[in-house]
């Protein structure tokens, strides 16, 4: 009953439909399981019996609450005592409170009475509609998480392949003007995204930013846009809040790894079923603790399988859904208007071949591995192709169609490298190689302002001086920001900045072809 009522709230939680194979089969392993421990409890009375129901109770409310864990131990300790002075009455007290869980949860699953429902809108600075100004040209801005530079693509000891000449062709042929040497100063997006949306003078985290969920303070970009009476829109992933202190007409956080799209993909039922139940492990701090431990011992005897805390992780196929959501919505794109999307795009897990077909989730590979650099160089060069190939084609195409989508200017941009490394440099990680500093710290930037020619810009430029430099030309033209030393911050095991060190040139690696 415990184990049924936490899988109906994890698809609750990400409105999973429940007649699927997949769910039947989870459905039957956790019966298993259930059965096996069930014959456990019924070995160790009557003696110990006590300390079973104990952990078994823990690990259920482990599953379905974030309890840290001293509470945890303290519940635990709880449910011992009482299962030692009164075993049955304790076991018909949890049977009533999970089957009280589950009876909700099915109801809320089956007939979708009682599901609490998101607003359509989460800003909470909401923009003066009469300050806005109606001809000014629209922006449309993506964020694309891991998107690494083209003079990242290209550096010595990578193997991306083709992938710059290519990326190259596409922005050019389109119009754009494209910063080969930009650069982000953080390896991490919580400390990226605030860096260069504030232009550089934003403070810096000092608190463990290792969190699910964090709340942007107030960045001049979103204030700039604001005061030049554009209307904007943000989509943003959950785990950097955005609406809560940006002005915006619209503002939503969405689910960053959201198993729904997971139901309507191709993959097979197992793999689907050993995703959710994955999920479901990660829910525990006791079963992400063993996952944890299960990795450690048999990586070496496995070194090219994916972590197992890795594979409970969606965050391309849940892009690539938002993205192709953003591009249908271009069909109503007005004047006045700065669309402004972050997207879990090419970021791991590798997903999708260069035609962007679903790879079995066996092949899918991880940027910090365990598979080697080359293999996740080139899984992440084809999920660049098809990000590019695929989903920005079209997202051009949508604005063609439109007089204001014609109009546009549009701003392609990573926050930071691929960071296919097997640990993004830190402070006290010794001296990092150049390939290192290189994926994580090179990030593209592009941008196409009608009327403005293609070209190359040369110049190595941080993120938040190139998104500066178009706020103060008024977000009319590309930046031609002055630059400086190229700098970046080290981070310490918690994600805080701790050390302003020298980028070193993305030395390149060239071919005869």
């Amino acid at each position: 009953i415990g184990l049924l009522a936490n899988l109906a709230n994890l698809l609750n939680y990400n409105s999973y439909p429940p007649f699927r194979i997949e769910v039947g089969l989870v459905v039957a392993c956790l019966v298993g399981i259930a059965a096996i421990a069930a014959g456990l409890h019924r070995l160790a009375q009557p003696r110990i019996a006590f300390v079973f129901t104990a952990l078994f109770a823990t690990v259920l409310i482990d599953l379905g609450t974030d309890f840290s864990p001293g509470i945890l131990a303290l519940i635990g300790s709880g449910i011992a005592l009482a299962a030692w002075l009164q075993s049955r009455n304790v076991l018909k007290l949890l049977i009533a409170m999970f089957g009280s869980v589950l009876l909700f949860q099915s109801v809320g699953l089956f007939t979708g009475l009682g599901k609490p429902t998101l607003p359509a809108n989460e800003a909470k600075i909401l923009q003066d509609p009469k300050r806005a100004v109606e001809n000014l040209r629209p922006i449309i801005h993506l964020m694309l998480d891991s998107y690494i530079g083209l003079a990242g693509m290209s550096t010595v000891d990578a193997n991306f392949g083709t992938l710059r000449a290519e990326q190259q062709k596409f922005y050019l042929d389109n119009g754009f003007q494209i910063y080969p040497d930009a650069y982000s100063r953080h390896g991490k997006t919580v400390n990226s995204l605030p860096e260069f949306l504030s232009y550089g003078t934003g403070k810096h985290a000092t608190q463990p930013r290792n969190v699910q969920f964090t709340e942007a303070p107030v960045l001049n970009y979103f204030a700039d846009l604001d005061k030049n009476g554009y209307r904007t829109s943000i989509d943003t992933p959950s785990f950097v809040d955005l609406c809560a202190n940006q002005p915006s007409t619209r503002c939503h956080n969405y689910n960053r790894s959201d198993l729904a799209f997971m139901a309507t993909s191709d993959l097979p039922a197992r793999d689907k079923a050993a995703i959710i139940g994955l999920t479901l492990l990660e829910l525990s701090r006791v079963g992400a603790t063993l996952a944890a431990m299960a990795d450690l011992q048999f990586r070496a005897e496995a070194s090219e399988k994916r972590y197992l805390f890795n594979r409970t992780k969606l965050y391309s196929l849940t892009g690539f859904n938002h993205l192709d959501a953003f591009n249908r919505d271009l069909a109503t794109l007005k004047y006045g208007e700065v669309r402004f999307i972050h997207l879990l795009l090419p970021h791991d897990p590798y997903t999708m071949d260069a035609k962007c077909r679903l790879l079995p989730s066996a092949e899918w590979l991880d940027e910090h591995g365990p598979a080697s650099f080359a293999k996740r160089d080139a899984a992440y060069a084809q999920q660049v192709r098809c990000v590019t190939k695929g989903g920005l084609r079209r997202l051009l195409a949508a604005l063609d169609r439109t007089e204001a989508g014609r109009a546009a200017i549009v701003l392609i941009q990573g926050d930071h490298g691929s960071r296919t490394v097997d640990q993004v440099p830190i402070s006290n990680g010794g001296l990092p190689s150049l390939r290192a500093m290189t994926v994580t710290h090179s990030a593209l930037f592009a941008i196409r302002v009608p009327g403005e020619a293609a070209s190359i810009v040369p110049g190595r430029f941080a993120l938040d001086e190139l998104v500066g430099s178009f706020a103060a030309a008024n977000f009319a033209s590309a930046p031609r920001p002055h630059g400086g030393p190229a700098q970046v911050y080290l981070m310490d095991d918690q994600w805080i900045p701790k050390q302003r060190v020298a980028l070193p040139e993305f030395r390149q690696s060239f071919t005869k072809n």
